[in-house]
């Protein structure tokens, strides 16, 4: 069966079978959606279901959806697996079947300890195909690129469409193919995969460790291209830099809903969650160190904010501007979030 890939908040939507126990899902601005939680990556959700796999910022979601998501993330689980012993699904049906070409030749893939990527890509292509060949240098580029942004979260394999394993050998060679590249005699032996092959190459697509397509180089029965992937995956792989100021901000409303929850009924302090300050605005200012007296509300945000001891007009201004860009996890009263004042210290 072939992907669908559609746009949904600016990301794709890629045809998979219905998942079982499907609920209905719903955006902050009330647009349904049906299917089941697949995964979490970063800041991005992947809601698969009959019309396909939803990739969905975690801060669209509506109450009930982050919900689901906490319970996804906070329920139990196991630690991640080295790639070489995972059980999940694209995983076994990889193993000890993959290659890699060094100095001009084939040679056994292993992975060593490094954990199973998050995603993989799958480029479906073959030596005879021009545009395969047309394409190829883009996406050795573009591979180079994404592995300096997130080496490990995701990897490519090569499925070969060509003729006979010397023309997958030297199709490698021409490209200097640095990913792995599943053996020629295991083609067709990996459905976790194969089963996404389109009518045409190059083909790429994107899957779950699970085996669900969310990115593809087709629309429907439309062919859109293999860039089309490439343009969708590098601000996926950004979506999980979990350090990332963009990241952070959209994981915000999730993260104050497990902090409640964790509080079990109880009672805490308001803590920092995103704290960004420009100190190069601040370079004429003799104070180097001040305390900004916060008003923090219940969803974590700052609502007023007074700087002791007074400084000029102007720089007090921008230092009580830049604060309202702030997030707190608010303080949490008998398992309710609450209002709260901090004095928080800032060291210039």
């Amino acid at each position: 069966m072939r992907a669908h890939t559609r746009l949904l908040l600016g990301l794709g939507l890629a045809l998979g079978a219905l998942p079982v126990r499907a609920e209905t899902w719903r955006t902050a601005s009330g647009q349904p959606f049906d299917g089941k939680l697949s995964g979490v990556f970063g800041s991005i959700v992947a809601v698969s279901g009959r019309g396909g796999t939803a990739l969905i910022p975690v801060g669209k979601l509506d109450d009930a959806g982050l919900a689901r998501v906490a319970d996804f993330l906070d329920g139990p689980g196991k630690a991640p697996s080295p790639w070489s012993v995972s059980s999940e699904r694209v995983a076994k049906g990889l193993r000890r079947k993959l290659q890699i070409m060094k100095d001009g030749k084939l040679a056994a893939f292993d992975p060593g300890a490094r954990p199973e990527p998050v995603i993989y890509l799958v480029y479906f292509g073959a030596h005879w195909c021009p545009p395969c060949r047309e394409f190829s240098p883009k996406l050795v580029a573009a591979y180079r690129r994404l592995k300096e942004i997130a080496p490990d979260s995701f990897e490519l394999v090569f499925v070969s469409d060509d003729r006979s394993g010397d023309e997958q050998v030297a199709y490698a060679r021409d490209v200097g193919m640095p990913w792995p590249i599943l053996r020629y005699s295991d083609v067709g032996s990996v459905p976790a995969i194969e089963r996404w092959a389109g009518p045409g190459i190059p083909d790429l697509v994107v899957l779950t460790r699970s085996g669900d397509a969310i990115l593809n180089s087709y629309v429907g029965a439309e062919y859109v291209g293999p860039e089309s992937v490439l343009d969708a995956v590098e601000p996926l792989l950004l979506a999980m830099d979990g350090d990332s100021q963009a990241c952070r901000r959209e994981l915000h409303r999730l993260s104050v809903l497990r902090h409640v929850r964790a509080a079990a009924g109880g009672s805490c302090n308001p803590k920092p969650y995103l704290i960004a300050l420009d100190a190069s605005r601040y370079q004429t200012l003799e104070i180097k160190r001040v305390s900004a007296l916060l008003s923090i509300d219940e969803h974590g945000r700052v609502t007023d904010a007074k700087i002791e001891p007074q400084l000029p007009s102007v720089l007090e201004y921008q230092l009580e501007q830049d604060t309202r860009d702030w997030l707190f996890l608010p303080a949490v009263a008998d398992g309710r979030p609450t209002a709260a004042r901090v004095n928080l210290p800032i060291q210039f």
